[in-house]
């Protein structure tokens, strides 16, 4: 696992540097509300791993994407609806993790959550959201280790 930090939103051009065997390249929104706590969802029966754990809301990058921000936002749209006030900010990372065999490239959102309600809409991939507070998701077991790096990644850029 790595991150690498972005002081400019994330263009195609900047994943050229990425050449890895079975690549994919996907999206993961950080999600915060005003107390600094992390939005994470629990991964249902038919997610491709990691069953009932926790993590960011993400997912490959689509060839009807334009750009990174339009597919974290389809993301949002098609895993918890519409009916969420969100403020994204531009790209900031690129980590890389290897999992079951693929080699995923994600762009990496700061997202701020303002008011609204997350609706399960795939209810076989996701059956809950819910905030945790930083140090409890970093300690917890009930969150993905590559999110627990990531969360770590993340604090660490924001500060």
């Amino acid at each position: 696992m790595h991150f690498y930090s972005l002081d400019h939103e994330a263009s195609f051009e900047d994943l050229k540097k990425f050449n890895y065997p079975n690549q994919k390249i996907g999206v993961i929104a950080h999600i915060e509300n005003k107390d600094g706590e992390i939005l994470l969802q629990q991964r249902g029966v038919k997610s491709r791993d990691e069953n009932g754990l926790y993590e960011d809301i993400g997912g490959k990058v689509e060839s009807g994407d334009v750009n990174f921000l339009s597919a974290i936002k389809r993301e949002i749209k098609e895993e918890a609806g519409v009916e969420i006030n969100l403020v994204f900010s531009d790209s900031i990372g690129i980590y890389h993790c290897y999992k079951n065999n693929i080699n995923w490239i994600f762009v990496i959102y700061f997202v701020k959550y303002i008011d609204g309600n997350f609706k399960i809409m795939e209810p076989l991939k996701c059956t809950d959201y819910r905030f945790f507070e930083y140090d409890e998701a970093i300690k917890s077991e009930l969150v993905t280790e590559s999110c627990k790096y990531l969360i770590k990644s993340i604090k660490n850029v924001r500060r």
